[in-house]
């Protein structure tokens, strides 16, 4: 067997979009009168509607705080998460961070979070000598059991950062690790019942790895990269790997697809050029900035864009938010965040910059901490730190960064003061 791809990455859920790009005016056309023709095909009774599931998506952010995994060191501080790989809380009302339940004893840092508003999933891919970790555990990290067995040889590819869940069975991305170098590792989306112990194959992806990446009108939304019709050439498999895929690149598609796992019936949402999305999905929609600075969106199962806003330059989308679309862009020489207020249309540049990794930096936005209200990285401080958890342990990690709930106020008026995330039992807090 070889060691294992790592899949392609890819969220958030916001509000509306904007004013349509152009109005079309509505027909003034008068019906013609009714026969009895016209009449029986009026009477004639709609299609059934396709049956669908209560779907919902499960990422590393519920609405109370954000996981993710933290490397843990032992005494000394050497050796990369040496005293194991712990899940690492942001408390967004409480603005403070902290470590969940027993840390988990593996080779490699690779270990996901993934939160919904009642349980909190560990999920660890696996190695090539390994099997793969799927467990449960309350959000505390209490109570925490194997989600199923997995057979060794197979992965778990949340690289796109997300489950689906219909309240019962969870939906995921699956691979079979191949054992001939001739041929690619074999990726599924699949479905699992926990209660069943049961795991059962939905759709697959051929040549290129896709991913799940979201829910929506009851479907599970995936990605699929294809080769046009016409393309010339074949996939040449080597050593587990598509090996002339730079050739293969101008003739690549790559599709937002909308999968119903009840039916198995599918249908494109959009499809581009090239070998991943051009655009960023958020609100149930895609959103793109064109090289004329216009801010574009398009909801899912719509064909045409609204402009959102147009901007003074070009600059690069940080995140779709509820209240705020949140930009960075060159002015004075140096990197600044600007802020697009969705309710009012302004734009206004963000005057808070830090001073991280030795260089003077505008403040990085990394989460949504509520409507209005964001996780930003405030400071950056070298060396190991004691952490405390819930239970009064102590633990060693990496504080090069700190955290703060900042206000929308705060990020436009220094005045306006922040809320520090306190770090339990390390010095000063």
């Amino acid at each position: 067997m070889k060691k294992l791809c790592v899949p392609l990455v890819a969220a958030l859920l916001l509000t509306a979009c904007g004013a349509p790009a152009k109005e079309q005016a509505p027909a003034t056309t008068q019906a013609p009168p009714a026969t009895v023709e016209t009449a029986e095909i009026a009477a004639t009774p709609a299609p059934t509607e396709e049956p669908t599931l209560e779907l919902h998506w499960i990422d590393s952010q519920n609405s109370k705080g954000v996981y993710r995994s933290e490397p843990l060191y032992g005494e000394g501080g050497y050796g990369y998460g040496n005293g194991g790989i712990a899940a690492h809380y942001y408390d967004f009302a409480n603005a403070t961070e902290q470590i969940f339940g027993e840390p988990l004893d593996l080779e490699t840092a690779n270990l996901h979070l993934f939160a919904d508003e009642t349980s909190l999933y560990w999920v660890w891919s696996g190695m090539i000598t390994d099997t793969p970790i799927l467990l449960r555990s309350d959000l505390d990290g209490g109570n925490r059991q194997p989600v199923y067995d997995f057979p060794q040889g197979t992965s778990l590819s949340v690289g796109y950062g997300g489950l689906a869940s219909d309240g019962t069975a969870l939906y995921f991305s699956y691979c079979h690790i191949s054992d001939d170098p001739a041929v690619l590792d074999d990726y599924e989306l699949v479905r699992l019942d926990p209660e069943t112990k049961t795991l059962e194959t939905i759709t697959g992806w051929e040549h290129f790895s896709g991913g799940l990446v979201g829910v929506w009108d009851g479907r599970l939304l995936i990605t699929r990269t294809t080769l046009a019709d016409d393309c010339p050439l074949e996939p040449v498999y080597e050593h587990y790997r598509v090996a002339n895929i730079e050739e293969l690149k101008p003739w690549m598609i790559t599709s937002l697809c909308a999968l119903n796992p009840l039916t198995g019936t599918e249908e494109v949402l959009y499809s581009c050029p090239g070998w991943r999305l051009d655009r960023k999905l958020a609100e149930d929609a895609l959103w793109f900035e064109d090289e004329e600075g216009r801010i574009l969106c398009r909801p899912l199962g719509e064909t045409e864009d609204t402009v959102v806003t147009q901007l003074p330059q070009v600059m690069q989308n940080m995140g779709i938010y509820t209240e705020d679309i949140l930009l960075y862009g060159q002015e004075d020489g140096q990197e600044w965040l600007y802020i697009y207020n969705r309710a009012d249309g302004t734009l206004t540049r963000s005057s808070q910059r830090r001073w991280i990794g030795e260089e003077d930096r505008p403040i990085w936005v990394l989460r949504e901490a509520g409507p209005g209200q964001y996780l930003v990285w405030d400071d950056a401080s070298t060396g190991m730190q004691q952490l405390a958890g819930p239970d009064g342990t102590q633990y060693l990690i990496d504080g090069y960064a700190r955290y703060a709930i900042a206000s929308r106020e705060s990020l436009l008026d220094k005045s306006v003061p922040m809320t520090p995330v306190i770090r339990p039992g390390t010095p000063g807090n």
